[in-house]
């Protein structure tokens, strides 16, 4: 029979006990359940983000050197190894772009990621009920290469929670239970024992998890405190466990099993743990090396104490420390390593555990000695070669400026030796210019290089030379003297003895800034003067062609300070229709120098396209004319407007023509279809394959395409059906003299005739009088450029000129009625 709530709380003493008893425990366990369940929930969360962190940062020191090599199969074997380990769902290493280079799921690999965080710092992505997502970045000497992504999930994590509740409502239940029918027997000595229950309690919700209840008997009241104690013996004890897979988790996701040598050390340097990759390249069983100092087991001596200090103030001051170790194998062989020590800190920051990483790069030394050989030296002579002499011009260039003691170049070639070569055959060839080597090294001293650039070519530097230029001349010319005496004796070949003569060109450097090319310039140009003057003698290259070389060293030098002062100014031609428009314009440039005035393309154009600056001057004509296009967006009268820009050859082939061109609209919010690349004849002749493809790309989003000079180069009718073009511009040349030269004027028909049958656009250019624009007209040619309508002018005289352009063709009925 059921009770009502007045009969159970007004009935008896030991219901209403019981009842009140019962409520009290339970609220007081419920508190009791909730504060140590949100603890302990707050705990493993955090020690669970601390795993996964600690994990994405030591894949991500780990993975430094992979990921700035791209090795992606060293990067992927790391990626699997941390995969394996339990609730990871995912493991990833990017790029600094978001690129996946290594990835858990093989599927993902090569795509992007757009969620990276803008700064290189560990964060969390996600901290959901199910998922920590975070990203570590990857760091190698404080550049940024990359990121590394953990997914971690939470199932331990809630399982943990679920069990510890379970547990706890388990223990509830059975209290109640207990003091309920202990509260049946008796009410006064329960409740003195609930009291004490009451304050374990609430010392354990304070904080003090080690207080227990001191209850003796074997009651119900002892039994409770029993279950009571027990619960709480299980909570710590779970803690506990918490705690120890941490570290466990901790130690795993910093030593985890590699290809690279791991081990892991205590705080006073005992190898605690290795992986496999340990016995397979020190020798050393794991039980040879557990319990051991390092550097005890594999130390090779070559490094000193101090070496070592040095380690360890920055494994002290930064946490970790990177740099390359000579180790020694269990069989005595030394080797080089590249050593990685990371510091593993507690979370009262001090030191439990060292995890080292050793990379055995022997073989990869040996390689990269052997390339160096390769790439730096003649394989005939073991001389230096010509990119390791480069390299020394430019060192000592710098050092001639900067001390004031000047170098000289000896270019040295031998005469007749190819006729010496084909006649006794290349074995006997190549024994003579070892003995050349040989003695081109006897003549000079430890400090000069003698370097061989191909074939019977070699060339002699000389450092620390006198400050005056005559004197260093001098002191190059006794070089060269010696030089001369000891190439001029015979040769023994074996059973030949042979003689050989040498051409030997000298110039002196280091007087002025020049580019690297021009003193190898000066001495090859000497030594054709040798040569010239008949061969077996040396020359000094001639002062005038010195001045001109150095006037040619100015002008690259201040095309240079043009670019970077922005001297360069861009000018406009127009571009007239026949119906009375203004279509749009070319784009030329000028330099306003600041001392010189206005200079015409000219006198600079050749020089930049020879010495390199033809590609930035390019660009800048490029921005500068798209930046012009976005003005003139906002202006009804100019917003049909194109701008034509000429692109040099080495322009045009550079591998990222296209992303600058996209670059350049993009950047000044230009229109693509305003813009018109102007391309020569001449950009064909080395590879119309590329060529097409980059068009046909920029044609994609926009770009038009003009045929500049159209019939004066390579002129090709199988290439240029296959170009996307859209212009034809028929070159000045023809159109000069279309009215009097009748090979001019079939030309210029041709060029409209085919230019029609294309279905393409033709402009004429050059047009200087009403009379040629008259011809043009009548034989198809309906749009113009030239001195008729206007010189090339500034943007801004070019805006308000309008109208001037346009009066060659007022009355419009002009052209109609020629």
């Amino acid at each position: 029979m059921r009770l009502s709530l007045r009969q159970l709380l007004l009935g008896s003493l030991r219901r209403q006990l019981m009842v009140g008893m019962a409520l009290v425990v339970l609220l007081m366990m419920l508190l009791l359940m909730w504060e140590l369940a949100q603890r302990q929930h707050s705990e493993v969360k955090i020690r669970q983000t601390e795993q996964a962190t600690t994990m994405a940062e030591s894949i991500a020191l780990s993975s430094s050197v992979w990921v700035a090599s791209r090795d992606l199969s060293g990067l992927q074997e790391i990626v699997d190894s941390a995969a394996a380990f339990p609730d990871i769902r995912y493991v990833i290493v990017l790029d600094r772009r978001g690129q996946v280079l290594a990835h858990s799921d093989a599927a993902r690999l090569g795509q992007y990621m757009n969620d990276l965080p803008e700064e290189p710092n560990t964060q969390t992505l996600q901290d959901a009920s199910t998922l920590l997502d975070l990203v570590s970045p990857v760091m190698l000497d404080a550049r940024h290469l990359g990121w590394v992504r953990i997914g971690m999930g939470r199932t331990q994590f809630n399982t943990q929670v679920e069990r510890m509740l379970q547990s706890g409502l388990w223990y509830l239940a059975s209290s109640i239970a207990l003091i309920g029918l202990f509260a049946s027997i008796t009410g006064l000595y329960f409740t003195r024992r609930l009291n004490a229950i009451s304050k374990v309690a609430d010392a354990v919700q304070a904080g003090d998890t080690g207080r227990r209840v001191d209850i003796k008997g074997s009651d119900e009241a002892a039994r409770l405190a029993q279950e009571f104690n027990a619960m709480l013996d299980t909570l710590q004890q779970r803690e506990q466990e918490l705690v120890q897979s941490r570290d466990a988790l901790r130690i795993a996701a910093t030593a985890f099993e590699s290809n690279d040598v791991m081990f892991v050390c205590d705080a006073d340097w005992r190898i605690l743990q290795v992986n496999s990759a340990f016995q397979r390249v020190t020798g050393y069983l794991p039980e040879e090396a557990i319990g051991k100092a390092p550097r005890d087991l594999m130390g090779s001596g070559i490094q000193t104490q101090e070496f070592y200090e040095v380690m360890n103030e920055s494994i002290r001051s930064n946490g970790s420390w990177q740099g390359e170790v000579w180790d020694r194998r269990k069989n005595g062989e030394t080797y080089p390593a590249w050593t990685t020590i990371t510091a593993v800190r507690s979370e009262s920051g001090d030191v439990t555990h060292y995890v080292a990483n050793l990379s055995d790069f022997s073989a990869r030394k040996a390689a990269e000695n052997e390339i160096k050989t390769l790439v730096y030296f003649d394989s005939l002579t073991m001389l230096p070669n010509r990119r390791m002499l480069m390299g020394r011009l430019e060192t000592a260039m710098h050092a001639a400026l900067s001390t004031g003691h000047l170098g000289a170049l000896l270019f040295v070639d031998l005469d007749d030796f190819k006729t010496l070569n084909d006649t006794l055959g290349h074995h006997q060839g190549d024994i003579l210019l070892q003995q050349v080597a040989n003695r081109l090294q006897s003549c000079v001293r430890e400090a000069d290089t003698v370097a061989r650039l191909g074939g019977d070519e070699f060339v002699v530097m000389l450092e620390g030379l006198s400050k005056d230029v005559a004197e260093a001349s001098t002191q190059a010319e006794a070089v060269a003297g010696k030089v001369m005496q000891a190439l001029n004796q015979p040769y023994d070949l074996g059973t030949l003895t042979r003689s050989s003569t040498p051409s030997v060109g000298i110039t002196v450097f280091g007087k002025h800034q020049e580019s690297l090319d021009e003193p190898l310039k000066r001495a090859d140009l000497a030594m054709y003067q040798a040569k010239a003057a008949g061969r077996n003698t040396s020359r000094l290259f001639d002062p005038k062609t010195q001045a001109a070389v150095t006037l040619r060293a100015d002008l690259e030098a201040a095309l240079r300070t043009a670019l970077e002062e922005e001297q360069f100014v861009l000018y406009l031609q127009p571009q007239i229709s026949e119906d009375v428009r203004v279509t749009g314009a070319e784009a030329l440039i000028r330099w306003q120098h600041p001392t010189r005035g206005l200079v015409m393309p000219g006198e600079f154009i050749a020089v930049a396209e020879d010495c390199g600056m033809i590609v930035p001057i390019g660009n800048w004509v490029l921005n500068t004319a798209c930046k012009q296009l976005a003005l003139w967006a906002s202006q009804p009268a100019f917003a049909h407007m194109t701008i034509a820009v000429n692109v040099s050859a080495k322009q045009f082939h550079q591998h990222d023509f296209v992303e600058q061109v996209l670059d350049a609209l993009s950047r000044h919010g230009a229109q693509a279809s305003g813009l018109k690349i102007e391309i020569t004849e001449s950009m064909l002749i080395a590879n119309v394959d590329d060529v097409i493809v980059r068009m046909e790309e920029l044609q994609h989003h926009g770009v038009g395409f003009a045929m500049d000079d159209f019939g004066t180069g390579y002129s090709s009718l199988t290439y240029l059906k296959r170009l996307p073009l859209d212009v034809l511009k028929i070159d000045q040349s023809f159109v000069r003299d279309v009215l009097v030269d009748t090979n001019d004027a079939a030309i210029a028909n041709m060029i409209v005739a085919l230019a029609n049958s294309m279905g393409l656009s033709v402009i004429a250019e050059g047009v200087e009088t009403v009379e040629q624009m008259q011809y043009l007209a009548r034989h198809g040619c309906h749009a113009y450029q030239g001195y008729l309508f206007s010189r090339p002018v500034p943007a801004e005289r070019f805006e308000t000129s309008l109208a001037d352009f346009l009066r060659p063709l007022q009355p419009a009925e002009t052209i109609t009625q020629v």
